[in-house]
């Protein structure tokens, strides 16, 4: 009687732990989980829903579009560590033009160490003339050249034959920046090879010049307007071999001295200077004055002045290749001229005025040329026209 007992309990148990189990399970099966409660606290019932794992196909969202891969095809995404298996999709790269010149572009030369510049310069530019100076920083040259450290830009490479010409223009207390810029830019013109392309026939001209360039782009300063000249302020006697006596105003002897006393002397500078005071508000062309008897010379020069400029020809620029888009511009009596797009504004500005300025267009794919066999960082090729 009391083993009957004691199975019947037992039994009892056991079904009681079957029907417990059996509720989740059934619970389950009919897509939801019932929680019991429980005596001490009270708990909300919570919901669940269920994962369904389709094993046939997988599906990503992205971006609001839907692509499905299927099970066992090879993806278009490539493993990090896998080449070769994968398809990468270049569609979605960004594109650049391809370059126009076969020329390589160069990089920039790593300082060296130690290194003792020719020149050092502590009161550089201002901002605005520094993209002037840029494709002429640690820039390779085929001849040699010298290092020169100027506040505010870096190292600067000049060419040795250019030295003397860059020196006298920026080593003084005014420099005239876009002189001293071109001088640089003529040298690098005269240095690289011209790659020519001709024009394709379903090309169109951006503009078409109407006057032809003109012999004497390049005049030299005429300085017989100085000579004996009198001067309504106090000026003094400068001797120039081969020209005669000239009058300087006192206020600006010292620029004037600057650029005549120079080795070389610089006389196209020093011979602007005397432009300027020229073109002062309170002088006029007077008559001319002799030197009198017991006057000095305050400065006596051992040169006589050469014609130093050089003239500004668009004949390398015919037909030319460059590394950028490029336009096409006609000249009469000149031919196909081929203009930087990101140079073709300051370009148009000086061939389109009334007369043309030929000499200023010239100039800015001189300066274009010297930029664009430079390696630059971001495609900055553009330069500041202010």
């Amino acid at each position: 009687m009391r083993t009957t007992i004691v199975v019947s309990v037992a039994v009892a148990a056991v079904v009681g732990l079957t029907l417990f189990d059996a509720a989740p399970a059934a619970a389950a099966r009919g897509g939801r989980f019932v929680a019991s409660k429980v005596p001490s606290r009270s708990v909300q019932p919570r919901m669940h829903k269920p994962m369904i794992r389709n094993t046939t196909r997988s599906t990503f969202v992205k971006k609001g579009t839907v692509r499905n891969f299927k099970k066992g095809t090879t993806t278009s995404f490539v493993k990090k560590t896998t080449i070769g298996s994968g398809k990468l999709n270049l569609r979605g790269l960004p594109r650049h033009k391809a370059a126009a010149s076969s020329a390589l572009l160069k990089g920039r030369l790593a300082v060296p160490q130690n290194v003792k510049p020719k020149l050092t310069l502590t009161k550089g530019p201002s901002f605005k003339f520094r993209p002037r100076f840029a494709p002429f920083v640690q820039r390779h040259w085929k001849g040699a050249f010298f290092w020169i450290a100027v506040a505010g830009i870096g190292y600067l490479t000049i060419p040795e034959l250019y030295y003397d010409r860059f020196y006298t223009c920026m080593a003084v207390d005014d420099p005239i920046y876009d002189d001293c810029a071109y001088i640089l830019s003529y040298a690098a013109l005269e240095e690289e090879e011209v790659f020519r392309v001709s024009m394709p026939p379903a090309a169109s001209y951006r503009y078409q010049a109407k006057a032809p360039i003109a012999p004497a782009d390049c005049p030299s300063c005429q300085w017989d307007r100085f000579v004996e000249r009198k001067w309504n302020q106090s000026y003094a006697w400068v001797k120039l071999p081969d020209v005669g006596n000239i009058t300087v105003p006192d206020a600006y002897f010292e620029r004037f001295y600057t650029f005549a006393a120079a080795t070389p002397p610089n006389y196209p500078q020093a011979c602007r200077v005397l432009e300027e005071a020229a073109a002062a508000g309170e002088e006029r062309e007077s008559a001319r004055v002799t030197m009198p008897g017991d006057a000095e010379y305050r400065y006596e020069a051992n040169s006589a002045p050469t014609q130093e400029c050089k003239s500004c020809t668009l004949q390398p620029f015919v037909e030319r290749k460059w590394n950028r888009e490029f336009v096409w511009v006609q000249i009469p009596q000149t031919g196909n001229v081929t203009v930087p797009e990101d140079y073709y504004e300051r370009f148009y500005g000086y061939a389109s005025a009334d007369p043309p300025n030929y000499a200023a267009a010239c100039k800015v794919l001189v300066e274009a040329a010297a930029a664009d066999t430079v390696m630059t960082t971001g495609l900055d090729t553009s330069t500041d026209d202010q």
